[in-house]
């Protein structure tokens, strides 16, 4: 979720994981980095020390980055930023491995996610 987070791997955040705004990186990383320890003051506040993005998020956020990377020349042809290996046997399937989107569209859509509590992710 958010290519910040995986299902079933709590507490594991990726500050330039896969699915995270591309562009400028140092710029990128550091509005994720705000935004996890934003997320980890929330639960240092409420006694929580685990989070998790849940199934339906996860999903969500996929399918949003498939969808705006949907026909761009980019995500047309076979390399390692399309998951295309024929090196490795299995990985001969093209995916949409980035986010496509503008950095401010992507952090509209993290912001959302904080400003509804954190309601995406299974936080204890």
């Amino acid at each position: 979720m958010l290519g910040m987070l995986v299902e079933d791997f709590p507490n594991m955040f990726m500050l330039l994981g896969p699915h995270t705004a591309l562009g400028n990186i140092p710029r990128s990383i550091e509005y994720n980095v705000e935004w996890v320890s934003a997320l980890l003051r929330h639960m240092q506040a409420r006694g929580l020390t685990r989070a998790e993005a849940s199934a339906a998020a996860v999903a969500a956020w996929t399918e949003h980055v498939k969808q705006i990377g949907a026909g761009l020349l980019t995500n047309e042809v076979d390399s390692w930023m399309t998951g295309v290996n024929r090196n490795v046997e299995g990985k001969e399937t093209r995916i949409i491995a980035r986010y496509s989107g503008s950095a401010p569209d992507y952090r509209a859509w993290c912001d959302r996610v904080a400003a509804e509590g954190y309601r995406d992710l299974a936080l204890s």
